[in-house]
């Protein structure tokens, strides 16, 4: 049951808080590879504010591909928990969140980030057999964001899950 927790705490990781719009016309622009320079102005318009968050999950849809009912209804459809960003942490942008993301065996097949919207895919695995796929699409400002997530995973002993969540975070204020 432990893979089942990743889910939202990798989408609740990826968006916390994001900064400015990437106006893709920098001086990377020119330098002769525009999805390279595409990429790096995204990573750079990922920025998120120092302080308190607050992230609520709320799972939409659960298939556990053929598990026990009982599985399934003991999962939370709704959670919620609260964490603090440093202002180390903020500085690294999007380099911290691939990081943690490492952390959990997870990394980016694509991350895009303009004009208060962010689109992104990533993949995790877990020894076990446990890999998983994560679309997400949304809305974000410096103080928060609101993402739908879709994540199809391959369970050990060749079960499959499919889930859609919403995630959203708001900053609440300053980390004490």
């Amino acid at each position: 049951m432990r893979h089942f927790a990743i889910l939202p705490l990798v989408a609740a990781l990826v968006l916390p808080g994001c900064g400015q719009s990437s106006d893709k016309t920098g001086a990377a622009a020119t330098s002769g590879n525009a999805a390279a320079a595409s990429a790096a102005l995204d990573e750079a318009a990922f920025k998120v504010a120092p302080g308190k968050y607050r992230s609520s999950v709320n799972i939409t849809k659960l298939d556990l591909g053929g598990l026990p009912v009982q599985v399934a209804a003991a999962m939370p459809r709704q959670s919620s928990y609260e964490y603090c960003v440093t202002p180390e942490q903020a500085a690294k942008g999007i380099e911290a969140l691939k990081q943690q993301m490492a952390k959990g065996s997870c990394q980016f097949e694509s991350f895009k980030a303009s004009g208060g919207t962010v689109d992104s895919v990533f993949t995790c695995t877990a020894d076990g057999g446990f890999a998983m796929r994560s679309v997400s699409h949304g809305t974000y400002s410096e103080s928060g964001s609101d993402v739908s997530v879709t994540a199809d995973a391959k369970l050990p002993g060749g079960r499959s899950m499919h889930v859609e969540q919403s995630v959203k975070a708001q900053r609440i204020g300053d980390c004490t």
